[in-house]
């Protein structure tokens, strides 16, 4: 499920303990580490009867935990009124979040969030579920990448699954379970919030090794090509970013058309081009306006130009108006 982990507990109450070990655990960490190899990771859980295909879970309970894990913010853990009624509540202290309206579910659902500790400079949850793990080994900071981070993380995950199959074979089928979106629930989701942050701190400090590093470590998909576009973007290959931003914009990824509006509004010569004509071959109207602005009086050119563009001049306008005309036939 991408940056999202799914773990099934057969217990409400454990599923919503694992999420706040997992807080604190991470709280850990990021206390050992710069800003930019810090973690964030939202949990959201359900619990209703889903069914397990292939180390796989489908079913409403898991859309519903989907659902609730947007509401919670970096570093929370947040579950619905299902798991309240059937947990112990002597375990886990939690504040009604009220009745809330999720977008494909007919009813308002009420959501709890877990109460974090009062002492701001003690783990969030005040390590009394991360205890139960019992001794974990200390992570070193300078051998963990946050690429190796996702990858023990997706084994343990793996390693869950297997688990629950051998436990519990009965629930090849039917299962109870609760769903936590990134980060908790008896269907666990575990969202993680590092890789598009790890990858922009990256690229801001100019490291492209490690934003190299972090962009491999993605699944395929549209988001990756958008960050690979990124990286292609910072080694001045306007071209090929552009073409990045043009797949994964129709791939669903809409940061991609931002970019590029972007690198149109204030790239250098060639980077206006490059984006033009991606804008152009996208047809999509909400461009026109920085291109009918590119056509009317795009001059501009800079020393970041080559010198074949400073002598012969930029040709932006004529890959806006070429840009606009593919548009406009698209219409």
């Amino acid at each position: 499920m991408g940056g999202t982990l799914l773990v099934a507990f057969e217990s409400p109450t454990q599923a919503v303990l694992c999420g706040a070990a997992v807080q604190d655990r991470i709280w850990d960490w990021n206390q050992s580490v710069p800003e930019w190899d810090r973690i964030e990771v939202r949990v959201g859980a359900n619990v209703g009867e889903v069914r397990l295909d292939k180390g796989d879970v489908f079913g409403e309970p898991v859309n519903i935990a989907s659902r609730v894990l947007g509401l919670a913010g970096p570093g929370e853990v947040v579950f619905a009124e299902s798991i309240w009624l059937s947990m112990n509540r002597n375990e886990v202290d939690a504040d009604d979040g009220g009745l809330v309206t999720l977008k494909g579910v007919p009813e308002p659902i009420r959501i709890y969030r877990v109460r974090p500790a009062q002492d701001a400079m003690v783990r969030p949850y005040g390590g009394h579920a991360l205890a139960r793990a019992g001794r974990l080994r200390t992570p070193d900071p300078s051998q963990l990448t946050g690429a190796e981070i996702r990858g023990h993380l997706r084994a343990a995950a793996e390693s869950a699954w297997g688990h629950i199959s051998e436990a519990f074979p009965l629930l090849a089928t039917q299962a109870r379970a609760v769903a936590l979106g990134a980060t908790g629930a008896v269907v666990l989701l575990v969202a993680l919030l590092l890789a598009p942050n790890a990858v922009d701190r990256a690229l801001s400090r100019q490291d492209l090794t490690a934003a190299q590093r972090e962009v491999q470590a993605m699944r395929a998909g549209p988001k990756r090509t958008y960050f690979e576009g990124r990286l292609l973007e910072a080694h001045k290959d306007w071209d090929g970013a552009s073409h990045d931003y043009e797949s994964a914009v129709r791939g669903g990824e809409r940061r991609g058309f931002d970019r590029l509006l972007e690198l149109a509004r204030g790239g250098s010569c060639e980077a206006r081009v490059a984006a033009a004509r991606a804008l152009g071959r996208l047809g999509d109207q909400d461009a026109i306006a920085i291109l009918r602005r590119m056509a009317d009086d795009d001059t501009r050119s800079s020393p970041q130009d080559g010198i074949l563009t400073q002598v012969l001049g930029c040709q932006s306008r004529t890959a806006a108006r070429d840009a606009l005309d593919q548009i406009r036939g698209i219409e």
